[in-house]
């Protein structure tokens, strides 16, 4: 990218595109009002991934993956905003198209299981939790996960998003998660971590100061990937943007300004 003075007044006032990516049980839906801080004018949602939705697509295996962002329409100077499984989705799209994105912005993300045997365990938890989710269904399934350890700071998200999240996201199917988790869990997620050294493009690496798994990683993602930078949001877990959305849409904002100058991020 060339950021000239006068490119950068040129882009002044514009959007820059951005495509955000949910997480393992979310919906495009959940990033509308976080977009709308950034200074998003949104006229549509973000897309629901493979394995989401009222009608799920069922072929969620990683080449799915970067097959469904693909065809998601997208203008120059472009953004991929990655949540947690859609941190993983993005990160995967942008090494095989290493040409595509502007920036990337993974909140919460990996570059996969480097350990084989690692990998293999972590296939039969997954397992074992599709298992569950066909045996149960998505609303027992969901009381479930929403109690697990990672997933419990989300009680800070504020009442109103987190209620139009829950309704959302039963209307997902047993058989799509399970799908997810199955094909695109991060026991069947390649290991990226050799090939982050070939990712050229800038990335914002996110983390909540209470998840210390993800902060580990991304402090080892930031390390690795040629230019990268690394921000942590206090008092916040493993989804910063919808727990803390304020401080994480001015980081954001930030990033996208030292990138573009003074355009605003948005989607499409």
């Amino acid at each position: 990218m060339n950021h000239t003075s006068t490119e950068n007044s040129e882009e002044s006032n514009k959007h820059v595109p951005i495509l955000a990516l949910h997480g393992f049980t979310g919906r495009g839906k959940d990033f509308e009002g976080f977009l709308k801080l950034c200074g998003s004018k949104a006229e549509r949602d973000c897309p629901d991934l493979p394995g989401h939705g009222p009608a799920p697509s069922l072929d969620c295996t990683p080449e799915a993956m970067v097959d469904c962002i693909h065809q998601q329409k997208m203008e120059k100077q472009r953004i991929a905003l990655g949540y947690s499984m859609g941190a993983r989705a993005a990160l995967l799209h942008a090494i095989t198209h290493p040409d595509y994105w502007d920036a990337l912005i993974l909140i919460s993300g990996t570059a996969g299981i480097e350990s084989d045997t690692e990998r293999s365990k972590r296939q039969e938890q997954d397992q074992v939790l599709a298992e569950r989710l066909i045996r149960d269904g998505v609303e027992a399934f969901l009381r479930y996960w929403q109690q697990t350890p990672i997933i419990q700071s989300q009680q800070k998200i504020r009442s109103d998003w987190r209620e139009t999240m829950q309704a959302n996201r039963r209307q997902h199917t047993a058989e799509g998660l399970a799908a997810s988790l199955q094909q695109f869990g991060q026991g069947n997620y390649p290991n990226l971590w050799p090939a982050l050294d070939r990712l050229h493009c800038p990335v914002l690496l996110i983390s909540g100061e209470q998840d210390s798994k993800y902060c580990t990683l991304a402090k080892r993602m930031s390390k690795r990937l040629p230019d990268a930078r690394w921000a942590v949001i206090p008092e916040a877990g493993h989804a910063p943007h919808l727990e803390a959305p304020k401080p994480t849409a001015a980081l954001i904002t930030t990033f996208s300004n030292a990138l573009f100058g003074n355009s605003k991020i948005g989607t499409d």
